[in-house]
């Protein structure tokens, strides 16, 4: 169960995605919460400090979920890729409010501490890929060194997208396919989305196994 701090975060978040951050007031996410206004001063002080603590929870929850990828000795290094990827995809379905959030927030953020965990985010996720590749160069299971940078950017950026074109690619599907399984679409879409990936990853770091 999500603390009551949590709470708050998950109704803002959604709030913030569906209404604009300052299309959302702080009495909108007490309404929305069902706690007192007062509450919310209590545990963040404002609105902006609300949406820090929110980007700041749940850019740690990613990485540590990474972290603990890398740090897994049961798993050999293109494991370890597959399950970042699989855990960025997932996190994006199911937290698609956020990453919502997130784009919005790289194009027109004033607030430079968001902007800084955004970027600090980003260059731990290119660290902890790096020390994942080197590894798996070291015993010969990749024979490539990527641009590392360009391979988180690639992996991100490819994720992003497919989140942001989904309706989209939806349309095109009914349209052309006569056996559209609409119930399902999402899940499958999504599953796609991870197996593109990480055949365009294997690509990149010259993965030779099977």
């Amino acid at each position: 169960m999500p603390t009551k701090e949590e709470h708050i975060m998950m109704v803002a978040e959604k709030l913030f995605a569906a209404n604009g951050y300052n299309g959302t007031s702080v009495r909108d996410i007490a309404t929305k919460a069902k706690v007192n206004v007062s509450m919310i001063s209590y545990y963040f002080g404002s609105k902006e400090n609300l949406m820090e603590e929110l980007f700041k929870w749940r850019m740690e929850e990613g990485l540590n979920f990474a972290k603990n990828i890398l740090e897994n000795n049961e798993l050999n290094e293109i494991q370890k890729i597959d399950a970042f990827i699989d855990n960025f995809v997932n996190r994006v379905q199911r937290l698609r409010d956020f990453f919502l959030l997130v784009h919005t927030q790289q194009v027109i953020s004033q607030n430079k501490n968001i902007q800084n965990f955004l970027r600090a985010s980003k260059i731990n996720y290119i660290e902890i890929n790096q020390k994942i590749v080197e590894q798996g160069l070291e015993k010969g299971v990749f024979t490539i060194r990527p641009s590392y940078h360009l391979l988180q950017c690639t992996i991100s950026g490819t994720i992003f997208n497919a989140m942001h074109g989904m309706k989209m690619y939806k349309e095109y599907l009914k349209k052309h396919n006569p056996d559209f399984d609409e119930k399902h679409y999402e899940n499958q879409y999504f599953q796609e989305v991870r197996t593109h990936v990480k055949s365009i990853v294997r690509a990149m770091v010259g993965y030779k196994g099977e």
